[in-house]
């Protein structure tokens, strides 16, 4: 049977997650789970044939790969986990063999490991909400970039989910938490709205800002994919959330009765995505 491109890569990508340490999952299955809405995206890049893109915080490197196979481009890879990499690397010639069309590196986003005026763009997706200086980064992304040369990126805003029914206020207690402590580390779950001032102070001229909402009517299901995924999410950080005294056992176990207890209720969820793409002028 052949098998796509895409399909290959998912089934590498389910394989793998049955070898990476649990502490590494929660990052692929975010991985797998966006594959649509990073494939939609992928397909409107504006990218040309021999194009030298980064994409930075490429985790796994499966929009690197994805990039290379839709795009035609070339594409180095960068990330502050090394162990992450190693899998990237393995995906990548599992795919290609030995003649790779990719390259890896281990930086820090903040000093990136390319000469001024360098790069024809710079894809970003899911990083800035983790970043403790994304007035630093955006900097570095204009030294980075030629002239004319264009950075993509996307991200996440809590603020823009709407839910009809809202969802249990035991639960909406656990989302609070896990918003708080993300702030805490240096990150931001409501950065999508800020990304065009940051590009813009940095001296980038922003083009475009999107909001893609990904909307639904649907009876709620606590086993599902969907709420799998969040829930897991979540669990990666209860011990912080326990020890930080944001959120009890107590009120852990609560939240997930109460959200079991909302099985097959109807509800309208959205939530959005920020797209955001600006260009170096000179």
């Amino acid at each position: 049977m052949n098998f796509s491109f895409s399909e290959r890569l998912d089934m590498l990508c389910w394989d793998l997650l049955n070898r990476v340490p649990l502490s590494k999952q929660w990052l692929l299955k975010q991985t797998i789970y966006t594959s649509p809405v990073r494939r939609q995206w992928i397909a409107t890049l504006p990218l040309q044939p021999g194009d030298t893109v980064a994409d930075i915080g490429t985790g796994y490197g499966i929009m690197a790969l994805e990039m290379v196979d839709a795009l035609k481009v070339h594409v180095i890879g960068i990330d502050q986990d090394k162990e992450v990499l190693a899998h990237a690397r393995f995906l990548t010639e599992s795919v290609y063999g030995s003649q790779s069309p990719l390259q890896f590196e281990a930086a820090d986003a903040y000093h990136l490991p390319f000469a001024d005026q360098s790069l024809d763009a710079i894809t970003a997706r899911f990083l800035f909400q983790h970043l403790t200086s994304p007035l630093l980064l955006s900097r570095e992304i204009f030294r980075v970039l030629k002239p004319h040369a264009r950075v993509f990126i996307e991200d996440i805003d809590d603020g823009f989910t709407i839910e009809f029914p809202s969802v249990p206020n035991s639960w909406q207690k656990v989302i609070h938490a896990f918003q708080t402590l993300q702030s805490l580390g240096g990150g931001d779950r409501f950065v999508g709205r800020k990304i065009p001032s940051y590009l813009h102070q940095a001296g980038l001229v922003v083009d475009a800002v999107e909001v893609y909402p990904l909307a639904q009517f649907s009876q709620q299901d606590p086993n599902g994919i969907a709420s799998q995924f969040e829930r897991e999410r979540i669990e990666q950080v209860l011990p912080d959330l326990f020890s930080r005294r944001m959120l009890t056992e107590l009120e852990w176990q609560a939240a997930l009765r109460d959200l079991q207890a909302s099985e097959g209720q109807w509800i309208f969820q959205s939530i959005s995505q920020f797209r955001v793409t600006a260009h170096r002028s000179l």
